[in-house]
């Protein structure tokens, strides 16, 4: 296969170019709370609940299972076989759901609803336990801005995906073709792209500059004073602090954005009807975030390396979005507002992915970053992104609205935003001593 065949230093930039192509072609999954309503009329379902559960799935697929395994791989074998894996899974999934669709009882159709989320998210899984750590491991001087674009790519998808999808369920339905059309993109993509290219440079390298590299290279070892194992990050007190900050902060963040579509219904429902918030209001704010979210993981990258680390800009990620959940709420009456929080709201949230990406090597080091990042990632952010979308709906269904399940999703955030600052002074002890 020549799992040490691709791109070298000479033109390193192209990893996280071509890992934002690549994420907007294959992340789908933020189109999933578009799809959720017109679930529910397809099988004539009340509740939300068994529908959204999906998302459940789909995150012990993209953050439990896969980047676990993607991570060991890549860190012995480089990236190719994880996106050989990642291409087959979302090929799968993807099937599974085409044929969901063609059933009438629910009961049944659920059943390959869940386990093709699970799959897809699985894909995404392999996916994203390789690039990011790849780019991790390429850029050791620019890290916040690299990972910043290439997750990127994970926004860019729903941006390009939302307006297509909706003209296209508006004209022909909602169907097995859509499903059809994200499989045949995503082996094309993965295959074509980060099997002949992609590879890991070697655990020792640095990169390469012509002028003052003593200077850059000083404060690269600065900022990654140690390569920790595993195991010694394990017992170190700053990776159980991220995992509760990550844990709290996916948990909400996917609480809010896999019910927002809902939640916009549910705001809306006294001055539309529920075709028009459907067919207009839904797509075109998922449009709106996705360009909020692209936004802000360019920006929030870039801030992050200016101040001159991922801590000083953590908390900052975890609290402004906690407080637009709020405003959001409030103001949920009124279509003109619902864009304009929902804007700044995503585009604050798009930096908590850039960061939790570029925290870990900073503090962790990079020689065994697959398995440190995908293992933290795996068990906090994994959580969250499982539970969190269930929750929300469940306490929806149960309380007959969306008050109590914001009220949670921002005490949670909050939680996160304090343990962030915590982290953020543990870390100055540490690197003093």
């Amino acid at each position: 296969m020549g799992l040490e065949k691709g791109i070298g230093e000479e033109r390193r930039w192209f990893y996280p170019i071509s890992g934002f192509v690549m994420g907007t072609a294959i992340t789908v999954t933020g189109l999933w709370t578009m799809f959720y309503p017109h679930i529910q009329m397809h099988f004539g379902l009340d509740t939300t609940a068994s529908i959204v559960l999906a998302a459940t799935f789909s995150g012990i697929g993209s953050m439990i299972v896969g980047p676990p395994i993607a991570g060991v791989i890549l860190d012995k074998y480089g990236p190719k076989i994880n996106f050989i894996i990642a291409a087959i899974s979302l090929i799968t999934g993807h099937i599974f759901i085409m044929k969901m669709l063609l059933l009438t009882q629910w009961s049944v159709a659920m059943r390959l609803w869940y386990l093709g989320s699970f799959f897809v998210g699985l894909g995404c899984g392999f996916f994203g336990g390789t690039s990011p750590a790849t780019i991790g491991k390429w850029f050791p001087d620019k890290v916040g801005t690299a990972m910043g674009f290439t997750v990127a790519g994970t926004s860019a998808g729903t941006i390009v995906y939302s307006p297509l999808v909706a003209s296209y369920i508006k004209n022909h339905g909602f169907n097995g073709n859509i499903f059809l059309f994200f499989s045949v993109i995503s082996a094309i993509f993965l295959i074509g792209i980060g099997l002949p290219f992609w590879k890991t440079p070697s655990s020792n390298w640095n990169p390469i500059f012509s002028k003052n590299t003593s200077d850059i290279n000083t404060n690269i070892t600065n900022n990654f004073s140690k390569d920790y194992t595993l195991k010694e990050a394990i017992f170190d007190k700053r990776f159980w602090i991220l995992y509760i900050c990550f844990t709290c902060a996916s948990f909400s963040y996917m609480f809010f954005t896999q019910n927002v579509s809902l939640i916009i219904m549910e705001g809306l429902s006294s001055t539309m009807s529920k075709e028009d918030i459907l067919s207009s209001v839904v797509p075109t704010f998922l449009s709106v975030s996705a360009i909020s979210t692209l936004a802000g993981t360019f920006i929030w990258g870039i801030i992050s390396d200016k101040l001159g680390g991922p801590w000083k800009t953590l908390w900052v990620v975890y609290l402004l979005p906690a407080i637009l959940m709020g405003a959001f709420y409030l103001n949920y009456h009124s279509k003109i507002l619902i864009f304009l929080i929902g804007a700044v709201f995503y585009f604050c949230g798009g930096g908590e992915p850039v960061i939790h990406y570029a925290i870990v090597p900073h503090v962790f080091g990079r020689k065994h970053l697959g398995k440190v990042m995908s293992v933290l990632n795996a068990f906090s952010v994994g959580v969250g992104v499982s539970v969190g979308p269930y929750v929300g709906a469940y306490i929806k269904d149960v309380t007959g609205g969306y008050y109590w399940a914001l009220i949670i999703a921002i005490i949670v955030r909050l939680c996160g935003t304090c343990c962030a600052i915590l982290g953020m002074r543990f870390d100055k002890i540490k690197r003093l001593d």
